[in-house]
Formats: structure tokens, C-alpha cells, sequence
């Protein structure tokens, strides 16, 4: 009992970082009613971004910390228009904007003599973005039809090894780690219970933050209400005038750059980063988002805290080999017992 102030403490603070993840993952299915496996890469690239601007630019935390998720941002939007576009709506910006992005590719990964690789690169990014502007312009698309369920959940199986093999690529299969100096790490004492770390305060600080502010968006702003109306109906939301595509895009964007900030957040708190980061808490992520109710941001936050606790306590009391179980254990018992999880409705009332 005199460690549990301390394990009350560090589930606290990685549940927020948590559902400040599993709050982006939600998002995306709120609106488009797809579950993102790719968002754990979205959380990987956030936390190399932030890195390099750190170590090769020397720049400062708070200056890296945004960066790095409007990166992860821009990052989510090609994921978007690379994975899931096409499969509800194929342009000829779309075949552009593939041919782009596989140039680019060659051009990161191939060995190349020195001028051919920044060519290759080069005309792929600036392909890739014509393919981007004229996907976004097209009038007509080229096929639009239903595609299976599982095609999205597929494609973004595909976009997340692409995304994890190039991050290895540039970055190397190695743990890589923030200098120690770049935050102070003594602890601070509470009433003499517990310890916490200067980094753990800014994650719960900047996670908590974070929440309120896309809670206050999606309440109190014109795209908020546009993401709801979308959520409740995509065809009556075009018939209402909304630009779905332009909204989607949008919800990509803030989708991946709540992913980035809680890679860089979790990543400076554990100071390990490598390319496979984001499978570990991609399996939390999806656990989050099913106990708190698929497309409910609330849920999701309530559920992220309550998986957080639930992981801290059985390292700490019981054995740390069974910490995912009793995770999972949680998830089957919500399945059976409330099957829309804690605050999810059904699908026919979920806005």
C-alpha cells in the first residue's frame, strides 16, 4: 500500500498520454467508420520528427514538439489519400500521386551515385503533391463503387509496413535516444508519497491540454459540427453543402498530429525511439477505442485512463508478464457485457 500513491501517479500520466493517441484513432472512425492500423506509424514518425529537429537542428523542445505533430499531420493526409482515397473515390490525382510517391521511395531507399537520388526524390515529392492538388480538384473520379469492409483495414496494414520499413530505412533498426540534458529530470515530491518527473508533468500537462482542445473544437467550431454531421451521415452531409473530402482531409490531419504529440510525449518519457515503436501501443490504442466505445471521443479518453491503471498495477502488484492480459481480459468482458463499450452508442444514434 505505500507504493500505491507512486503506481497511482504513473498510470495517470501514461493513461493521458494514451488517450491522447487512442483520441486520434477514434476520430478516424468516427467519421469514416474505419479502423486506422496505420496510426501507429503516424505515433513513430511524430516522435523521429521531434528527434531530428532536437539533434540535427538543435532546436528547442517547444519548438520541436509542434513541428512534430504538424508533421505527423501532413503525414496522416498521405496516408489518406495513399490507402483509403482511393478505395472510396479514384482519381487521376490519386494514380499521380502514387506514381510520386513510388519514385520518392526509390529515391530514399535506393543507392543511387550522387546526383540521381536527389532527381528521384525531387520529382517524386513534386509529383506526389501535383497528385494531391488535382486528387483534391477532380470533378469526376475515375471508379467509385463499395469496396469491402476489411479493404480499408487492409490497405492501412500495407501504408503502416511502408511507412515502418522507410522510418528503418533512414533511421536504422537501432534504438535511438533524445540527449539527456534536452529536459531536467529531477523528480519532484508530492506530500512526500510519491515522485514525479519534470517530463511526466508535460505529459500530463500537454495530453490534457490537447484533449480539451479537440473536445472544444469538435463542440464548439464549424468544422466540429461538420465532422459530427459527417459521422451521422456522409450523403446528407453533401446534400447540406459540407465538403466531405476537404473535412476528412482535415480529420486526417488532427487524427495524426494527436498521434505524433503522444509519440514524442511517450517517447521523451521512456527515451526510446525506433521504428517499430508504435505496434505496442497501436494493440493498446485499438483496446482503448473498443472499451470506450468505437467513435466516442469521451469513451475513449475514460477508457485510455482506465487501461493506464490497469497496466501500471499489475506491474507493480502482480506480475508484469500478464500486464496485457488483464488488459485484454477487460476488453472480452466489455464485449460481453455493454458490446458498444463504456460511452459508445449504436451505430444507428452515434454522431
Amino acid at each position: 500500500m505505500e507504493q500505491l500513491p507512486q503506481q497511482l501517479i504513473n498510470g495517470i500520466w501514461q493513461g493521458a498520454a494514451l488517450a491522447l493517441f487512442a483520441m486520434g484513432y477514434t476520430l478516424v472512425f468516427g467519421v469514416l467508420d474505419i479502423v486506422n492500423l496505420a496510426h501507429g506509424a503516424n505515433y513513430m514518425w511524430g516522435a523521429f520528427i521531434a528527434f531530428l529537429c532536437v539533434t540535427q537542428l538543435g532546436w528547442p523542445l517547444w519548438v520541436s514538439i509542434p513541428l512534430a505533430m504538424i508533421g505527423a499531420g501532413l503525414l496522416a493526409i498521405l496516408l489518406d489519400r495513399l490507402a483509403f482515397k482511393p478505395l472510396r473515390s479514384l482519381t487521376m490525382g490519386g494514380l499521380v500521386l502514387w506514381a510520386g510517391f513510388i519514385l520518392l521511395l526509390l529515391g530514399i531507399i535506393g543507392a543511387w551515385p550522387a546526383p540521381w537520388g536527389m532527381i528521384l526524390r525531387g520529382a517524386g515529392a513534386a509529383l506526389a503533391l501535383a497528385g494531391i492538388v488535382l486528387d483534391y480538384r477532380a470533378i469526376r473520379p475515375l471508379r467509385q463503387a463499395p469496396v469491402p469492409r476489411l479493404a480499408p483495414m487492409i490497405s492501412s496494414i500495407g501504408a503502416s509496413i511502408i511507412f515502418i520499413s522507410v522510418a528503418q530505412g533512414v533511421f536504422g533498426a537501432q534504438v535511438s535516444r533524445f540527449p539527456p540534458e534536452i529536459f531536467p529530470t529531477a523528480p519532484l515530491s508530492l506530500f512526500g508519497r510519491a515522485v514525479i518527473a519534470p517530463i511526466q508533468v508535460l505529459v500530463l500537462v500537454l495530453a490534457l491540454s490537447l484533449m480539451l482542445t479537440l473536445r472544444l473544437l469538435i463542440e464548439r467550431t464549424s468544422l466540429g459540427r461538420a465532422i459530427r454531421a459527417i459521422a451521422w451521415n456522409e450523403r446528407t452531409a453533401r446534400l447540406l453543402g459540407i465538403n466531405v473530402d476537404w473535412v476528412v482531409a482535415q480529420t486526417f490531419f488532427l487524427s495524426g498530429a494527436l498521434a505524433g504529440a503522444a509519440g514524442v510525449l511517450l517517447g521523451l518519457a521512456f527515451n526510446r525511439l525506433e521504428p517499430t515503436m508504435g505496434n505496442e501501443v497501436e494493440l493498446a490504442g485499438l483496446t482503448v477505442i473498443i472499451v470506450g466505445g468505437m467513435g466516442s471521443i469521451g469513451g475513449a479518453a475514460v477508457a485510455a485512463f482506465l487501461v493506464g491503471m490497469i497496466r501500471v498495477l499489475s506491474v507493480a502488484y502482480l506480475d508484469s508478464s500478464f500486464r496485457d492480459a488483464f488488459v485484454f481480459a477487460l476488453l472480452i468482458l466489455v464485449l460481453l457485457v455493454r458490446p458498444s463499450g463504456i460511452l459508445g452508442r449504436s451505430s444507428s444514434v452515434r454522431a
